[in-house]
């Protein structure tokens, strides 16, 4: 069977990997590529080993398969152009890559015959290059039309992710997650930073000690569990530590102040969950982490 050709509106760092994925793996073959900026649509092209240089919107080809891979606040402009400019789309699978918006965003195109989804991989796509080689089980959420989902999900599968349905009413608060997650554990680590400077430490040393104990932590609680991989202050109820932790950052750092109460009280309560301190021991740390 001939692989379907996949057109691209958006050639950003997402849109390049699940191209060339699914390009060396046979999956799809490259159609039309199309970016505001030229040297990015040239880019991805190198970059997916073919496909054809689109100057507009309306001078691609028709294609099985599209993709639009624009940030979000276009994506329903560009579904609306697309509706308007192009005629042919019964039976065609349309998707963008939002992790915040729906499909809902692409009715136009729905509205004239074709199957419609939104399709999100939680991935961190900061080097196409290395994710290439990473990407594998990395999870992707789909939702949309049922036609839509059943093409999408074997492309998805056959690039080794585990794909998940969620419900339109979900998406806001699974992109808030997916945010938190990684995005924010960023933050984290360059907020910690912050304060290895301030007590003196090299930004080599101090970087190294930070990743290793991220690292680590994460390790424990895919090995361990939520539960049995917090350790610390907070896991052994110690309330000299926390509360000189919270002298020390003062009012000199009153936004990690703030962070570092707020994740406390998260803390607590997965230290309950460990049901090792009393309930004494783990309403002090909640009243600590509270009083302002």
């Amino acid at each position: 069977m001939t692989p379907p050709y996949l057109n691209v509106v958006g050639t950003g760092k997402l849109a390049r990997t699940l191209v060339r994925l699914w390009v060396d793996r046979g999956l799809v073959q490259a159609g039309g590529f199309y970016n505001r900026t030229e040297a990015n649509t040239e880019a991805a092209i190198n970059f997916c080993g073919g496909g054809s240089f689109a100057r507009a919107l309306k001078s691609m080809s028709d294609a099985d398969i599209w993709l639009i891979g624009t940030p979000d606040d276009v994506i329903a402009d560009t579904a609306k152009t697309l509706a308007r400019i192009k005629e042919h789309w019964r039976g065609t699978v349309v998707f963008h890559a939002s992790g915040l918006h729906s499909s809902a965003l692409l009715s136009p195109l729905r509205d004239k015959g074709a199957f419609v989804a939104s399709a999100h991989p939680a991935h961190s796509f900061a080097r196409p290059e290395q994710s290439l080689a990473s990407y594998a089980g990395s999870t992707c959420t789909l939702e949309g039309d049922d036609e839509a989902i059943a093409r999408l999900r074997l492309l998805f599968e056959r690039i080794d992710s585990t794909v998940i349905t969620i419900p339109v009413a979900g998406k806001a608060l699974y992109h808030t997650a997916t945010v938190l997650a990684a995005n924010y554990l960023v933050a984290l680590q360059q907020a910690s930073l912050g304060l290895l400077d301030r007590a003196g430490l090299e930004i080599a040393a101090a970087t190294t000690l930070i990743q290793t104990l991220m690292s680590t932590a994460l390790t424990n609680t895919q090995n361990l569990g939520i539960t049995e991989a917090l350790t610390g202050p907070v896991a052994r109820g110690d309330l000299d530590t926390l509360n000189a932790h919270l002298q020390a950052l003062g009012s000199d750092s009153p936004g990690v102040l703030a962070l570092y109460r707020e994740l406390g009280k998260v803390a607590v309560t997965i230290a309950r969950d460990q049901a090792r301190l009393s309930e004494a021991q783990l309403a002090a740390m909640e009243d600590l982490f509270s009083h302002r």
